[in-house]
């Protein structure tokens, strides 16, 4: 199939967090099973094409697009993954050419954003035409390219070629929905009806573009199946959209995301001093010495009074974000130290979240290392390291570093939500592979940690625990054929006449 991904972010060219990890990762899978896949993106300002070997491209030079009366020329260029999708990223320097991907700082999103969604939908849509190639299935990924799952239907709609496409919208977090005045809608070239009730943008008096890619794509899914049957069931999970995912009925669905598994490899990690794999955990005892010397963590104090048993590394790598949890972890710390684990934290975020680590920090030195700031080399080897990994999210929709964790022996403490729970069955069962807490408060994350630290004790019930971990297999074939399978049941509706 011929598979057109729109997308904000695409790993390892533009990223934020997980999303462009999970559509890189995506798009690598299908086009390994046959699949010819292009994926259209704006080249941002920050993005250096010498250094990513980012080039013109040789298809189409440029794309004229009108957009709110104007013509707006945008240029073309291509980088190739190495894994087979062909990614085209659009250059325009008024409305992509500044550093950023979404807003500047704490701004959630720059005041120009719809005319930036609008030139990005367009674009993309527009470009296939121009190469004579036309996609089967767009599949956009997030608000940020919900708009172009709109587009297909009011700009191509009702014609040959490109308005026979069947639409997928991917959901990777509802609580992002790129919202704006209606009052903008003709930067988006839509009709004006749209964001007036019952217009399918209008939301609250206002446009609410994720709400419009939900109500117009052939198919809408998100990352994994229990934060699917959250966001309809829970209010405090579906961010004022869940009705208008639970009237998709069947056509809405989980599917969980995987990882790539050649970046995330313990046993050929070149971020690692040490390689190691289930059947031979002795590398992993390095990557944790090495870690300890690293960050200055001082030696484990017997635990328990076992002296050749010192005390577990728990491992924290992600946004400092209130969806995360850790503004919970932090009235835990002290007893943790006093109980002889140690801390290793990486990560930037919010700043009250950040000053609690940096005050323990301070207060237990050599006990608590918080590292403030992106290190992708530092983040394998603290998974890598660490004894547990820490994720106490509010919500989840999917999350990937759980399963690095898993992958790399480190075990998982997580909430029962989302794709956490999909991914990390507790110690308690058959399956287990983790320490699993509900409800969301800091006694629950310390009641994990207690049982935590009770299985440490057994160094054969532990290394046990960690290999069955180590074995689960979390690639992306699986969610691959997923994908396809919901591309061919696209299809099949069509030509059987039946409308999404």
């Amino acid at each position: 199939m011929r598979i057109l991904m729109t997308t904000a972010e695409y790993a390892p060219l533009a990223k934020v967090g997980g999303l462009g990890d999970a559509v890189a990762a995506l798009s690598r899978a299908l086009a390994a099973r046959g699949h010819d896949i292009r994926v259209v993106m704006p080249l941002y300002g920050h993005m250096d094409v010498g250094e990513l070997g980012i080039v013109p491209d040789p298809e189409a030079a440029a794309l004229p697009i009108r957009q709110n009366g104007r013509v707006r020329v945008v240029r073309l260029r291509r980088w190739t993954d190495p894994g087979g999708p062909i990614v085209h990223l659009l250059e325009q320097d008024e409305l992509f050419g500044r550093a950023g991907i979404y807003g500047y700082g704490n701004v959630d999103e720059f005041s120009d954003t719809p005319l930036r969604l609008g030139l990005h939908a367009a674009a993309a849509l527009a470009l296939p035409v121009v190469l004579g190639w036309t996609p089967d299935v767009v599949h956009a990924h997030d608000a940020a390219a919900a708009l172009s799952v709109i587009g297909l239907t009011h700009w191509y709609g009702g014609t040959t070629g490109l308005g026979e496409a069947d639409s997928v919208l991917t959901i990777h977090n509802l609580a992002h929905q790129s919202v704006h005045s209606r009052d903008v809608i003709d930067q988006f070239d839509l009709p004006e009806g749209l964001g007036w009730h019952p217009g399918l943008l209008e939301y609250e008096g206002f446009l609410n573009i994720l709400k419009g890619g939900i109500l117009h794509a052939g198919r809408v899914n998100t990352v994994s199946p229990t934060y699917a049957r959250e966001v309809v069931e829970d209010p405090a999970f579906g961010c004022g959209l869940g009705e208008v995912l639970r009237s998709r009925g069947d056509d809405f669905s989980g599917i969980i995301n995987g990882i790539d598994a050649d970046v995330w490899d313990p046993a050929a990690d070149e971020f690692l001093p040490a390689p190691f794999t289930a059947a031979d955990l002795a590398g992993k005892d390095i990557c944790r010495q090495e870690l300890c010397r690293e960050l200055g963590l001082v030696p484990g104090r017997p635990w328990f009074g076992d002296p050749d048993r010192d005390g577990p590394i728990l491992g924290i790598v992600g946004r400092l974000a209130w969806q995360k949890g850790y503004d919970l972890v932090l009235p835990e710390l002290d007893a943790v130290v006093k109980a002889g684990w140690r801390l290793a934290v990486l990560g930037t975020g919010e700043e009250s979240i950040a000053a609690g680590f940096r005050s323990a920090a301070e207060r237990h030195p050599g006990h608590v290392v918080f590292a403030e700031r992106f290190d992708e080399g530092l983040a394998h080897r603290i998974i890598a390291g660490s004894d547990l990994f820490l994720m106490p999210s509010r919500f989840e929709p999917c999350g990937l570093t759980q399963m690095y964790a898993l992958r790399y022996g480190s075990v998982p403490i997580v909430r029962f939500t989302g794709g956490l729970a999909d991914t990390v069955p507790d110690v308690s069962l058959p399956d287990g592979v983790g320490f699993v807490f509900e409800p969301m408060e800091s006694g629950s994350i310390g009641y994990a940690l207690e049982r935590a630290g009770d299985l440490w004790r057994d160094r054969a019930g532990w290394d046990t625990l960690v290999r069955r971990g180590m074995a689960l297999e979390f690639g992306w074939d699986g969610p691959a054929v997923k994908y396809e399978e919901m591309y061919a049941e696209l299809a099949s509706q069509r030509r059987g006449g039946t409308a999404p």
